[in-house]
């Protein structure tokens, strides 16, 4: 168990560090300033920036913020794991 434990405080920061490339290259693919993107998942600018230059690791809180926003949570698992979600057509006989 341990050994596992030390595999896992191994890969955070590595994932922390990809994550926040792509929290970055999401905002500036959005067209959006550090303060509007902030003001937009209700963070403060300054953590925006901690997240983006590594000063300080992307929080849960954070990412759950992301996965619940009508504009970004179609971006969360590209954001978390750097892969497209899978686009599942809407088959028009399921729908009511």
């Amino acid at each position: 168990m341990k050994k596992h434990t030390e595999l896992n405080n191994q890969a955070i920061p590595q994932l922390n560090d990809e994550c926040r490339k792509r929290l970055r290259q999401l905002r500036e693919r959005l067209g959006l300033s550090r303060p509007k993107f902030a003001d937009m998942l209700g963070i403060p600018a300054t953590t925006l920036k901690n997240y983006e230059l590594n000063y300080r690791e992307i929080g849960g809180g954070t990412l759950l913020l992301i996965a619940q926003h009508p504009e970004l949570s179609t971006h969360f698992i590209w954001l978390t794991a750097g892969q497209v979600a899978e686009q599942h057509p809407v088959d028009a006989s399921t729908e009511s």
